[in-house]
């Protein structure tokens, strides 16, 4: 009788502490949303935006070609992940001499994983984040059903005089005429997208929550929606690769040509997603993500991961401004972009950017850290 009285008390002992772990965590997790209550307004305003946009137009998400990209970085983030992993394992065994690495990884991930305060900001920033991408999958389509092409002819002559009287891809025909250079662009231009989750989960999954987190989620968030949905309708424009096709001269001509010969020797996606995109716009295939060239969100969001990654470690810094410059010149020679495009995404992030830093600095809500 006495053992089971013993039993019974420490089952009821086990319950009372996972009751009050469950009531900590509840805690915690309210006092995350209430430091994120400002992202979530912007969230659900977009998500609103969405809605109202997508009832008039009809338009919604391309569940296909976002199932597409899902699978490719699944694949890519399994394949990184197992690389860090294995990497992590190597040098707890042969650096650190660690005698029991495989344990000593497996506790590291438990302690990173259980962490509450990690968890509630997780939470938090991915809900926040995953609700604006989603409205920017409707926002983004309806741009060409609310506001036609209207600006490639001016964006393209535009082009031309900033450019002493070529366009950008002539001073590049260099990279245009190898194709093994814009097999390697185009694979960096896809990349951007891998590069986009990660640095939106790292900034999410934080175990600090500071200024700098929120000054980058909000940001990411302005640009999308008042660059990517906003800018773009107001400047309409389809971009090189369908300057032909819009019946509004051949002035692209050659360079979509020399796409098309590097695309018998190298895969070029690029094409084959530009004529995904046609189709979808054109009616042929059901569901388009949307046209939209002005202004370049490849390259605005290339330059807002530089931006964040510069105030998290110089090199890392380094590593991602290589990389926008990357973006940009792929975006011209690949014909998705005039360069104007690129320059506006640029300067539009980094308005935003100093914009919101300079609002957190007055108005952080309570709890975040400097």
């Amino acid at each position: 009788m006495g053992f089971q009285t013993l039993e019974n008390s420490v089952a009821a002992s086990r319950r009372l502490a996972k009751a009050a772990v469950g009531r900590a965590f509840l805690g915690t997790l309210g006092g995350a949303f209430r430091r994120h209550r400002l992202l979530h307004a912007m969230a659900v305003t977009a998500l609103l935006l969405a809605t109202a946009v997508g009832m008039h137009t009809g338009n919604t998400p391309d569940f296909g070609i976002l199932k597409e990209y899902t699978q490719y970085l699944f694949i890519a983030f399994w394949i990184c992940g197992s690389v860090f992993a294995l990497g992590i394992f190597f040098h707890l065994a042969l650096v650190k001499r660690d005698t029991e690495p495989l344990g000593t990884f497996l506790k590291s991930l438990g302690r990173f994983f259980g962490d509450a305060e990690r968890t509630a900001n997780s939470l938090n920033g991915l809900v926040a984040s995953i609700a604006i991408i989603s409205a920017v999958g409707v926002l983004k389509g309806a741009i060409a059903i609310l506001s036609p092409f209207a600006w490639d002819k001016p964006l393209a002559h535009a082009d031309r005089i900033l450019h002493f009287g070529r366009a950008p891809d002539e001073w590049l025909w260099f990279i245009v005429q190898s194709p093994l250079a814009l097999r390697m662009l185009n694979i960096a231009y896809n990349f951007w997208f891998v590069v986009l989750i990660t640095t939106v989960f790292t900034a999410c999954i934080t175990r600090e929550d500071t200024k700098l987190r929120h000054q980058f989620l909000m940001s990411f968030m302005l640009v999308w929606t008042l660059g990517g949905f906003f800018l773009a309708m107001g400047v309409s424009s389809a971009g090189p690769c369908f300057y032909e096709r819009l019946g509004l001269g051949s002035d692209f001509h050659p360079l979509m040509q020399a796409l098309a010969a590097a695309d018998r020797i190298y895969p070029i996606w690029a094409l084959s997603t530009q004529d995904m995109l046609w189709n979808g716009y054109t009616g042929a295939t059901n569901g388009s993500i949307g046209i939209s060239a002005f202004p370049s969100m490849h390259v605005a969001m290339a330059v807002l991961f530089s931006l964040y990654a510069t105030r998290r470690s110089r090199l890392a810094g380094l590593l991602m401004w290589a990389f926008a410059c990357t973006i940009m010149v792929s975006s011209v020679v690949l014909g998705w972009h005039y360069a104007l495009d690129g320059y506006a995404g640029a300067l539009l992030s980094i308005t935003i950017w100093k914009a919101c830093g300079y609002f957190l600095i007055r108005f952080a809500p309570d709890g975040v850290a400097a």
